[in-house]
């Protein structure tokens, strides 16, 4: 009866533990946090993260598994069918925070440098040169950028995700579903056709104006005057 009653609240801690980060998820997050300078390919750009989610999330994260972990630890010794319900989701959540917490995947986040555009999403990571890119089709997922030879995206790690719907010898893709609005076309060919203008990626005035053209994107249209 106490084995019943403490599994019971185990599942329900964890139930709770799944729904508080879920509802972090959909709340917006700060511009200063979604657009950053960051490195990628050993230069400075500009960090285009994911447009959602909060900071505590990472924290919450690490809370579930170590609660997956022990609630397996303590099934161990009744049941070992139960203990791998726990155990093995929590032992694979856990390699997947590891491979994001020390930069071996990654959450799309997309980074304009003055040699390409990087990003990392789950366990592919791909760089594109500025010389190799012949344009931008933004679609509502992805952002699939044309180039004038194969660029092929590199596996990381095993096991994670992160597959790209298109990995041809003249495209590849770069899902974006929760990156922020941005005029990603306009930008991406000022960078591809002028080399002049690569130097400012990275800088803090090309970071304070994209900043505030994504806070006037999420004011929206000024109202009419009556």
């Amino acid at each position: 009866m106490v084995d019943g009653a403490g599994g019971l609240i185990a599942i329900a801690v964890l139930l709770l533990l799944c729904a508080v980060p879920v509802a972090l998820s959909l709340r917006p997050r700060p511009v200063q946090s979604v657009l950053t300078t960051a490195s990628a390919g050993g230069s400075r750009g500009l960090a285009i993260h994911p447009c959602r989610g909060q900071g505590a999330l990472r924290v919450l994260g690490w809370v579930f598994v170590g609660a997956l972990l022990i609630a397996g630890a303590w099934y161990l010794s009744s049941s070992l069918y139960a203990a791998t319900l726990f155990l093995a989701p929590g032992a694979y959540l856990a390699y997947a925070g590891w491979a994001q917490a020390t930069g071996r995947a990654g959450d799309g986040t997309v980074t304009l440098t003055p040699q390409g555009i990087h990003q990392l999403w789950g366990s592919s990571e791909v760089l594109v040169p500025w010389d190799d890119v012949r344009g931008l089709v933004t679609t509502p997922k992805e952002l699939i950028v044309e180039t004038r030879r194969h660029v092929r995206p590199r596996r990381t790690l095993p096991l994670l995700g992160g597959r790209r719907t298109i990995e041809q010898a003249e495209a590849v893709s770069l899902p974006y579903a929760f990156l922020p609005a941005l005029p990603y076309q306009e930008m991406i060919e000022l960078y591809a056709t002028s080399p002049a203008s690569r130097a400012e990626l990275g800088t803090d005035e090309m970071l304070e104006r994209t900043r505030r053209l994504l806070t006037e994107k999420r004011a929206g249209p000024p109202s009419p005057s009556p």
